[in-house]
């Protein structure tokens, strides 16, 4: 079943589609859809990417809380601030990149955890 949260200008939403990617283990990557037009601002396409939170900071940005599925690589979490209107995304680094981008930006700031011998 579809989640959704609009955003406080009724123009965007994130959508997931939650799917269990191991037993009990589920995942929950988003999308970003323009909703007047039907326009997929963003949509990550390495279903890893899960998010944890959705929170619209203004009509048209909107804060995603990242991790990247299962969950083996650091920082855990990124926080990435998407801004639907001007097709960019800062990234907790501080880091502006196109929406274009965002996914490369993310794996280059995510690193495999150390194994645990």
């Amino acid at each position: 079943m579809t989640e959704t949260v609009v955003s406080p200008s009724g123009r965007y939403a994130v959508e997931v589609d939650p799917r269990e990617a191991r037993n009990t283990q589920w995942v929950y990557t988003p999308r970003v859809i323009e909703l007047t037009t039907g326009k997929i601002v963003l949509a990550l396409s390495d279903t890893r990417w899960s998010m944890d939170s959705a929170t619209w900071t203004s009509g048209s940005e909107v804060s995603l809380r990242l991790r990247k599925f299962p969950g083996d690589h650091l920082p855990v979490h990124l926080e990435v601030l998407v801004d639907c209107a001007e097709g960019t995304a800062l990234v907790a680094a501080g880091q502006r990149c196109g929406l274009a981008e965002l996914e490369a930006t993310l794996d280059a700031a995510f690193r495999k955890a150390p194994s645990r011998a």
